[in-house]
């Protein structure tokens, strides 16, 4: 066979790869406009829908009319609802190819207990799952929301409500590390929650959002598994424990590698380094092994 044609074969079937990507992006992304435009004219007021950049409808618009080769960086935006006099902070973060792809949305609100909350998000994330059918769904999950918060909602709170990390353990238990995979963190409202739940807990280790994202997880076992099962609860693509290590209490002051919980924001090869200063370097190779062979 000449390799030259061979060659050219798979450059023009590689461009035309590109080309069909291109032109199914071009189809989401003119979605989620139209979409957004819905809800625009629906929460009119300027505070209503808060775009975490206020450039991105322009830049999605000039890349559609191809105006420019950029891709465009997801869209992400908070939409401010009041609800029965409840005031949600719904944060939603759309993939470039939704709605082939499920949204990511969370939702906060002060005047529910993080009880309260985490139920109300497992909920939606469960019925945004069992619900999207890869077709536009934003106002669908909003509707949800209106007729379902009230059950979410207890009027009147007992001063004595119970808030896990403020209770003292009697038992023994250890210290672990844990090592987390997401198929992706950019969710902003999330990794806002991660670094403050994991403070509220007094644990350490660090947040890193992207593609993949990567959390490290260190504290009490019990305050670990606390924190896990919040996080968890939220709407994720992907999200898996896969490394766990455990050690004894007394040995925790020399087993703890981070100071405090914090968002870190590295290439891989600087994670790599990152880990290697902090003496793991070895769970750095660990991990993305698990992950190459799990994902």
């Amino acid at each position: 066979m000449d390799l030259t044609i061979h060659a050219s074969t798979i450059n023009k079937n590689m461009e035309e790869d590109e080309e069909n990507l291109k032109s199914k992006l071009v189809i989401c992304l003119t979605q989620q406009i139209s979409e957004i435009e819905v809800l625009t004219s629906i929460y009119p007021d300027s505070n209503d829908i808060i775009f975490t950049d206020p450039k991105i409808l322009n830049v999605i618009k000039d890349f559609i009319s191809n105006k420019t080769n950029y891709t465009p960086n997801h869209l992400d935006f908070t939409l401010n609802l009041i609800i029965d006099s409840l005031k949600l902070e719904t944060s939603i973060n759309l993939p470039s190819f939704y709605p082939e792809e499920e949204p990511d949305i969370y939702v906060r609100c002060n005047q529910l207990n993080r009880q309260q909350e985490t139920a109300l998000n497992k909920d939606l994330s469960d019925f945004i799952k069992i619900n999207h059918f890869r077709e536009q769904c934003l106002y669908t999950a909003i509707s949800w929301l209106q007729e379902n918060i009230g059950k979410y909602y207890t009027k009147f709170q007992s001063e004595s409500e119970s808030k896990v990390h403020f209770i003292e353990k009697s038992v023994s238990e250890n210290f672990c590390r844990v090592w987390i995979y997401s198929h992706h963190i950019y969710n902003k409202k999330k990794r806002e929650e991660i670094v403050k739940l994991a403070r509220e807990y007094s644990l350490t280790g660090f947040c890193l959002p992207g593609k993949p994202g990567v959390v490290c997880l260190e504290g009490p076992e019990h305050y670990c598994k606390e924190w896990w099962k919040i996080i968890k609860s939220m709407c994720w693509k992907k999200i898996v424990i896969r490394k766990t290590e455990i050690f004894k209490m007394e040995e925790m002051d020399y087993e703890r590698k981070f100071k405090n919980f914090e968002e870190i924001h590295l290439d891989m090869s600087s994670l790599s380094k990152y880990l290697d200063d902090a003496g793991l370097g070895q769970a750095f190779n660990d991990f993305f092994g698990l992950c190459n062979s799990n994902s």
